[in-house]
């Protein structure tokens, strides 16, 4: 008989990089919406669910987590990922996600996008194992046990949002020091993770949150959880500010 560790070869053989991918895309909506869905922020809408990736990028650092990805196009209205939305969709179709209030929404320059609520479909017979399998039950089901720190961030970030407006999320990416550096126009590749050599000159998100520990005691250590929940305040902040 085969070791899992064969089987796991033979998996990798079969699959390309793009399914990889794809599947590596797929994994991270249905976490992004658990995460959202255990802080009472779900559903979500295109906009919001969107934005909530970039932000868990960009800020994967300070949990000491590499970014699903390290680059995004600046463009109006903020953060998009376009092949990030085709999976959300093809998750619909799967029946592992569940949308609803359907309706498009006018891009200049780019036509029209499909907008609605998102949200995990419990009613799948197959999600709970799919939860499990990618750390977001007991940590002892999953295939990864680093994709339980990886749940655990997305967990507290989602709740660092939470303090945010529902509907200011979306602007709240707009406002993050990475994505509003003036340094980048529209149209323009931001690389905060990918090539970037250094994280901590490149990623200004990072920079402001390194700028909390300048108000605390020296002695004193400020939790990675603790540091979302101010740069969600200071994103806040820069809302109410506009």
């Amino acid at each position: 008989m085969s070791s899992s560790r064969d089987t796991d070869s033979d998996v990798r053989k079969v699959l390309t990089q793009a399914d990889l991918h794809t599947m590596r895309q797929r994994c991270r909506v249905i976490a992004l919406l658990d995460a959202a869905e255990r802080v009472g922020i779900s559903p979500m809408r295109a906009e919001r669910l969107h934005a909530f990736a970039y932000l868990a990028d960009v800020l994967s650092p300070v949990w000491h987590l590499p970014a699903f990805d390290g680059k995004i196009l600046k463009i109006e209205g903020g953060p998009h990922y376009p092949d990030f939305q085709r999976e959300i969709d093809r998750l619909v179709v799967a029946g592992l996600l569940e949308i609803s209030e359907i309706s498009y929404l006018a891009r200049p320059d780019e036509g029209a996008r499909i907008d609605g609520l998102y949200a995990l479909n419990f009613q799948s017979p197959f999600l709970q194992q799919i939860l499990a399998a990618l750390g977001a039950r007991e940590s002892e089901l999953a295939l990864d046990p680093r994709d339980c720190e990886v749940q655990a961030f997305l967990v507290d970030l989602a709740g660092a949002l939470a303090t945010v407006p529902d509907d200011e999320i979306g602007a709240a990416a707009t406002l993050d020091a990475t994505y509003a550096d003036e340094r980048f126009t529209p149209s323009s590749v931001i690389d905060f993770g990918e090539w970037s050599t250094d994280i901590h000159v490149d990623n200004l998100s990072l920079r402001t949150v390194d700028q909390f520990n300048k108000f605390l005691p020296q002695s004193a250590n400020l939790p990675s959880g603790e540091k979302l929940y101010l740069y969600a305040s200071f994103l806040g902040r820069r809302i109410r500010a506009r």
